[in-house]
């Protein structure tokens, strides 16, 4: 390889990407929305489309905005501009529009297509269930014919995850934003077959979350305290509450959230990899799975009378019920939103009951995720011993992961899938599942949460994928002008 690669993972809205890699492997330099502006028309029509003479519509590349020019657009003028989202599940995919995308990355990393001599290693978005050759084939056309990549490697999210989590067999939930993908992963083979989807997304607990706050009778008190009125104007409250569930899925990722656990869940059937054990830090597993419930004091065997006993009950039920409220009132968290930038608001427990809609579905009995990972594990296509292998690599990607209980909660839903007790002996269902994490060893990465892993294993693959001499995990630029598209056919991870 004599020139240093660009690395680059694609979400549904969001790009990460670097430019070279170094010893310690390094966060991403660059992150870009996966989006780009074009004129609003009010007649409905677009206005920042030609039509080419077969009468397919190709965008006005003068009016397209993208990146920083997007952003000031859209501040100036919101009604103005129509984001579209060319990275995101679509009935057609807008290849036009992931081009100028590219771009944009290429032009923040300064790298000039017309004389580009760096290698790509492109990660498209998890939120497809499979990635066909179809599409892979594409992918290869835009990257050569439009960005004039010399080397181009194409790996699926599933892949570059595991490998980023220390795991090369193993279950893969990616959260995107509007969907939700199980990927399993046997021996670095996808299984495509075994992948599911269900429509929950971020944007289903941001709402929900929403809605939540919009119910809350003291987070109401604590508004109108904070802007000085005694009745909110016109879609005041919204405003404030939508600032609110901005702030918190930006900057509460860490201890402020704990992701409540499934109730009855009383023995230790998850176990948390690379991170190293200490006493004093940590998620102590065991500890939340066996504290969902508190049992009510008991009174000791006594020759009191029962009038004296049941006052004793009393003052002790009503002694706990006191400790209990007084951590329900201490577990808050005080923010300021850009509406009441010099008032302090504070937010309760709801607030951790922002992942519902992962975990219970959008609707009472609706889908959940961890059913997902149920009918992905389940699936006839795996045989006894892999279905019991995958167990051993629970890895949660994508922008949720952030929130660092919610890959906990989700390792145990599952448990409905595991034995009852461990010291059942089978094999053919697993006692426990091992939740990966980002090993301590990458010092860059110390304290990075699964939204990163995808990136961290993209830049491990690069490192080995453009240096080997056999050409097995890349196709070049004379393999493309050779055989054309169909090049990427014998590439790894599908031969």
């Amino acid at each position: 390889m004599s020139h240093l690669p660009v690395i680059a993972v694609v979400d549904d809205e969001l790009v990460r990407a670097t430019h070279g890699l170094t010893d310690l492997v390094s966060r991403p330099a660059i992150e870009l929305k996966a989006c780009y502006g074009v004129p609003a028309s009010p007649n409905g029509t677009d206005a920042a489309c030609d039509v080419a003479m077969n009468g397919t519509p190709h965008l006005n590349r003068a009016e397209v905005l993208v990146g920083e020019a997007l952003n000031k657009a859209l501040a100036e003028n919101p009604d103005g501009v129509e984001v579209r989202w060319p990275f995101a599940p679509a009935d057609t995919i807008d290849w036009e529009g992931r081009e100028i995308v590219l771009l944009q990355m290429y032009a923040m990393l300064n790298i000039k297509p017309n004389n580009n001599t760096h290698p790509l290693l492109l990660v498209p978005p998890a939120s497809s269930p499979t990635l066909p050759l179809s599409e892979q084939e594409l992918y290869a056309q835009m990257v050569f014919e439009n960005l004039n990549a010399p080397q181009f490697a194409l790996f699926p999210n599933s892949i570059v995850s595991l490998l980023g989590l220390n795991a090369t067999t193993g279950i893969v939930l990616h959260i995107g934003r509007s969907t939700s993908t199980v990927a399993i992963v046997v021996d670095s083979i996808v299984r495509w077959e075994c992948a599911t989807s269900v429509d929950i997304g971020e944007l289903d607990c941001e709402a929900y979350l929403e809605s939540l706050l919009l119910a809350d009778d003291r987070l109401d008190k604590e508004l109108k305290k904070a802007a000085g009125v005694e009745s909110f104007a016109p879609r005041q409250k919204e405003k404030y509450i939508r600032e609110i569930q901005e702030f918190i899925f930006a900057e509460c990722t860490g201890d402020d959230i704990e992701v409540p656990l499934p109730k009855g869940v009383g023995q230790k059937t998850v176990e948390v990899a690379g991170k190293a054990e200490k006493e004093d830090e940590g998620f102590d597993v065991a500890k939340k799975l066996t504290a969902d419930v508190v049992p009510p004091p008991q009174i000791a065997n006594s020759h009191k009378s029962k009038k004296q006993q049941a006052q004793m009950l009393a003052a002790a039920q009503s002694k706990a019920q006191a400790a209990a409220d007084a951590a329900i009132a201490a577990d808050i968290i005080t923010i300021s939103i850009p509406s009441l930038p010099e008032k302090e608001i504070i937010i309760g427990q709801v607030r951790h009951r922002l992942a519902d809609p992962l975990l219970k579905g959008k609707t009472p009995g609706g889908d959940t995720v961890w059913e997902a990972i149920g009918r992905a594990v389940e699936s006839s296509a795996l045989n006894g011993f892999e279905r019991v292998a995958v167990w051993d690599g629970l890895a949660v990607v994508g922008d949720m992961a952030r929130f660092k209980s919610l890959p906990i909660a989700v390792a145990t839903y599952v448990s409905p899938y595991l034995l009852s007790s461990s010291d059942l002996p089978s094999d053919s269902q697993p006692a426990r599942v091992k939740l990966l994490s980002i090993p301590e060893y990458f010092a860059n990465y110390k304290g990075a949460t699964g939204d990163l892993a995808p990136f961290l294993g993209a830049s491990m693959v690069a490192k080995l994928a453009f240096n080997e001499s056999q050409g097995k995990h890349y196709v070049s630029k004379l393999d493309y002008n050779s055989h054309g598209p169909s090049c990427i056919h014998g590439v790894w991870p599908e031969a």
